[in-house]
């Protein structure tokens, strides 16, 4: 029986590939800034409500991916946010 490790990076990598790529291009409003409220598959339930926490972490989430990740396309986010 095999067990997952939660602390290598090979994992965690993929986890905050995987994390990215449910938000990643819908959480952004065309308009400014990020939608926040998702349902599980992902679909938009309140397109209006935004909070200060959430948005900066979507920021800060798209920022530190776009170093990790070398993708230019997440820093331009970081900035739209």
């Amino acid at each position: 029986m095999s067990t997952t490790d939660f602390c290598s990076a090979d994992f965690l990598k993929e986890h905050i590939r995987s994390i990215m790529a449910f938000y990643h291009p819908r959480c952004v409003d065309p308009a400014g800034g990020f939608f926040q409220n998702f349902r599980d598959d992902g679909s938009i339930y309140d397109a209006d409500t935004r909070h200060l926490v959430s948005s900066t972490r979507f920021v800060f989430n798209y920022a530190k991916a776009a170093r990790f990740f070398n993708e230019p396309e997440y820093l331009d986010l970081a900035r739209h946010g």
